[in-house]
């Protein structure tokens, strides 16, 4: 038996390295070619070789699916025609037959026909690891989201040849590169597991209900914990129209102009406001009620920003929006998206080039889309690892663009978001944050100061044919600007810390005037 495994696991690590050959060989080319010519350009040889690379990826399985789909957030790695195509990469696969997913829902669950009244053993949909019934449980038509056969041994099975195959690479292609589909492949087995559990997806969905409840009109369907596991999830049946239904949601009087917009606010506020966001709005994963309410299934991809990367995706929208190079550059490198080690002056030369493919647009009315790939092409050009919350706000943010401008061909992603800035007061946060910031640094330049001054008093005193007055001019602006920035750290922080600064600068000046 064991014989058979490892023959099985050979013959898939010698398909797996055939099948993608090719297409590894065509990228490496295309990479280096996309990195000569700038973010500007575009290649529709290298759009063709990015769909192919999509199919050689359906071809290969779930695993590659779902791979597929974490590469399509990589600009630091893929060129953009690659990127667009990869975005394309839907996660449906045909459903298993029920009687290779029976045993699971018995070792779970119970016998079906005991614990549901009615058990449809029609899948209704499939992805590449899970595939969903409808059922009725306790009078309440339900769905039961059930692991597919033999999911994880699956992925466990192909996560082992990449890194096998990823080895044989290393020396061949360029180490940053090597590096970069390593860190990959690292965060892509940390996720993937994660979302074959179902008590996990179910405390998702628990905690974005509790942050968006009363403030949106979003319903997350209910889980029914009690006959819920790991590889079994029953949650509330909430059928509705596919949001990419357009044609529909229009003949049953929904206002689609501001389903979009409530969409993007929704989305928008999860990520600039909760401790979790949807990472995964494909249109698979969104209907609407015929009431307008919009569903939101799949909780599997989650992500979450930590106050320093909320800040700094703040200040790149407010950069992207204004034009603001300097503050944009700044806020890649704050987000790590860049090196800080980067030249600033060649980066520069760079966005400007990029964005000079909008002349004569205003940023607001400019797509999302537009703006992130002037970003992504200078994160192509200056690669730098991606931290992955970041990975996944900009997957989310490219579907869910996709799916608004579907719904209204009009609709201007930043104009909306500028719109949201003010509502929801976020420009207000960023402008005080931004104020913080530069009394913290200017408290630390003050510190810094502080040590050497014994130093710079001893200097001083050396030079006996200084000038008195030349003694009291820098002691004086030194004073200045204790004072100052006692009253800044007051004002952004707290009174104790800022009246002590302040004194300090006082009694600076004091002296000097005794003197």
């Amino acid at each position: 038996m064991d014989e058979d495994i490892t023959s099985g696991i050979l013959k898939r690590e010698l398909h797996i390295f055939f099948t993608l050959y090719s297409p590894f060989r065509k990228f490496l080319k295309d990479r280096k070619q996309a990195r000569r010519e700038g973010s500007d350009s575009w290649s529709y040889r290298r759009e063709r070789n990015g769909r192919i690379a999509v199919e050689k990826f359906i071809a290969l399985g779930p695993t590659f699916i779902k791979l597929g789909q974490v590469l399509s957030a990589r600009p630091d790695l893929l060129p953009k025609e690659y990127v667009r195509s990869f975005e394309l990469l839907q996660d449906s696969v045909p459903p298993a037959p029920f009687t290779r997913v029976a045993h699971i829902l018995k070792e779970d669950v119970g016998n079906i026909d005991e614990v549901f009244e009615n058990f449809n053993r029609k899948a209704i949909s499939g992805a590449s690891l899970g595939q969903v019934y409808v059922a009725t449980y306790k009078g309440e038509r339900v769905a039961v989201k059930v692991n597919r056969p033999d999911a994880e041994y699956i992925l466990k099975r192909d996560i082992i040849i990449l890194d096998r195959i990823l080895r044989f690479a290393k020396g061949r292609i360029e180490n940053f590169l090597y590096l970069s589909i390593s860190n990959v492949l690292k965060d892509f087995r940390r996720r993937v597991f994660d979302e074959l559990d179902y008590r996990k997806e179910a405390s998702n969905a628990r905690r974005i209900q509790k942050n968006i409840e009363g403030r949106e009109r979003i319903k997350v369907p209910r889980i029914y914990d009690e006959i819920s596991t790991s590889r079994v999830l029953v949650m509330e049946y909430a059928p509705g129209i596919k949001i990419t239904d357009r044609k529909k949601l229009v003949e049953k009087n929904i206002d689609v102009s501001k389903l979009a917009y409530d969409l993007d606010t929704a989305f928008i506020r999860m990520l600039l406001r909760d401790d979790i966001f949807h990472a995964d709005p494909h249109p698979g994963n969104i209907s609407v009620l015929d009431d307008g309410t919009i569903v939101l299934y799949d909780f599997g991809m989650v992500g979450d920003l930590d106050s320093n990367t909320r800040y700094y995706l703040l200040s790149l929208y407010d950069a992207m929006t204004r034009g603001d190079i300097d503050q944009m550059i700044d806020a890649l490198i704050g987000v790590k998206a860049l090196s800080p080690a980067a030249n600033r002056g060649v980066i520069r030369r760079s966005v400007e080039i990029a964005m000079s493919g909008m002349t004569g647009k205003r940023a607001e009315d400019s797509e999302i889309r537009e703006l992130l790939e002037v970003a992504n092409g200078v994160v192509f050009e200056f690669p730098f690892r991606l931290p992955t919350s970041l990975v996944l706000y900009m997957r989310m943010s490219s579907l869910l663009e996709g799916i608004c401008l579907n719904l209204d061909p009009d609709f201007k992603f930043v104009k909306v978001l500028r719109k949201l800035f003010y509502d929801e007061g976020l420009y207000q946060e960023l402008y005080t944050r931004q104020i913080e910031m530069f009394a913290e640094e200017s408290v630390r330049s003050i510190e810094a100061g502080v040590a050497i001054l014994p130093l710079l008093r001893r200097k001083l005193e050396s030079e006996q044919d200084e000038a008195p007055v030349r003694k009291m001019r820098v002691e004086t602006t030194l004073a200045g600007g204790f004072i100052f920035l006692g009253g800044i750290y007051e004002i952004n922080h707290s009174y104790i810390p800022g009246i002590l600064i302040a004194i300090a600068g006082i009694i600076i000046l004091g002296s000097s005037f005794r003197r």
